[in-house]
């Protein structure tokens, strides 16, 4: 049974034809359906450039943005034979698919296939950075990078069910390098990485080298300094210098440096447009892939017990109230957060 929901609320709205940013006090609450929880919306954090999104999205003329949320169930399914586990009332977390509208309002939408428990061991506002980036790093190390080998819940790292202890180190040996590693994704890839026991490198600026090293981070490249080239030129230009995996988070010139470090018969992942391959070709069976990350519920609930161990941790750069979307998404857009970036809505 749903508690007490309004008709109306306080929402962000993206206008796609002006490109502009607004806060209405009037925005449709969502309506439980069949396949959806509704939830009364916590924490939202700001995916960098989503709002470019649009031409390529079927949004209305304007549209509510975020897609990171946290959140306390209000309403279940209207159909009472669908299977799932939630309560009225359980603390909840997901991604959303960026073709719905989106989260950075006070009452929101989450399939049952997006939804997780949030662990009580995570405060809702911390818990707001991780959907996004957790199954955008897991999919691209594991699923895509096939860092482990295979891909399936139990060759990778995984808590096991019946003793509840961590199975780590199936990639052990393996060397990644992650580009970009102090922004949302690149903090949990550098950290899941660890987990399956490779050595790991990351490129970031010098404010971000400590902060790394903190997370376990086996050698930091300051990218104002040093390129991927020169890196593995300085290590002797050998092919154990080079890397089993590279995660691009980057782009740009970033990306195409990073080809200099994907050993023969390695893989190179992009989260990123725009990949290409360089002009003197790529290195020998190289396996590559650009991708947009799938949300899947069951993937959060399995990774979340991670985080409820303590043995990954997420990064919020700043909070900032809903009535202060402008400068959050500044902040965002400044390409400068470590982390990511929190709207707190609710309570």
């Amino acid at each position: 049974m749903a508690t007490s929901i309004p008709t109306t609320q306080r929402a962000i709205l993206f206008n796609k034809l002006t490109s502009t940013l607004s806060l209405t006090t009037s925005a449709p609450v969502p309506a439980p359906d069949s396949s959806s929880l509704i939830i009364r919306v916590h924490s939202t954090a700001i995916t960098n450039g989503e709002l470019t999104w649009a031409p390529f999205l079927n949004w209305g003329e304007t549209h509510i943005p975020c897609y990171d949320v946290t959140g306390t169930v209000v309403a279940l399914p209207t159909d009472s034979t669908t299977s799932h586990n939630f309560h009225i009332g359980d603390r909840v977390y997901g991604r959303i698919w960026a073709q719905r509208e989106g989260v950075a309002c006070e009452y929101a939408s989450i399939l049952l296939s997006e939804a997780a428990l949030v662990p009580k061991e995570l405060d809702m506002q911390d818990a707001a950075v991780i959907p996004m980036s957790a199954h955008t790093a897991w999919q691209a190390l594991f699923e895509h990078g096939l860092l482990t080998g295979s891909f399936s819940p139990t060759s990778v790292p995984h808590v096991d069910a019946e003793t509840g202890e961590a199975v780590l180190n199936q990639a052990r040996g393996k060397r990644v390098l992650v580009l970009g590693a102090a922004g949302g994704v690149g903090i949990l890839a550098v950290q899941m990485a660890k987990l399956a026991g490779a050595w790991v490198a990351g490129t970031a600026g010098p404010r971000n080298k400590a902060f790394l090293e903190e997370l376990g981070v086996d050698h930091v490249i300051d990218y104002t300094k040093t390129s991927v080239k020169e890196y593995v030129q300085l290590q002797g230009n050998s092919a154990e210098a080079k890397f089993d995996l590279v995660l691009d988070c980057v782009g740009g010139e970033a990306m195409m440096d990073g080809w200099n470090g994907v050993k023969d018969h390695g893989a190179y992942i992009t989260i990123v447009p725009g990949f290409k391959e360089p002009e003197e070709g790529k290195p020998v069976g190289v396996k590559t892939k650009w991708f947009v990350m799938e949300s899947r519920g069951e993937d959060l609930e399995r990774i979340s017990k991670f985080f409820a161990k303590g043995m990954l941790k997420a990064a919020v750069d700043s909070v900032w109230k809903l009535e202060e979307y402008e400068k959050a998404f500044e902040k965002t857009a400044s390409g400068h957060a470590r982390g990511k970036v929190v709207m707190r809505v609710g309570n």
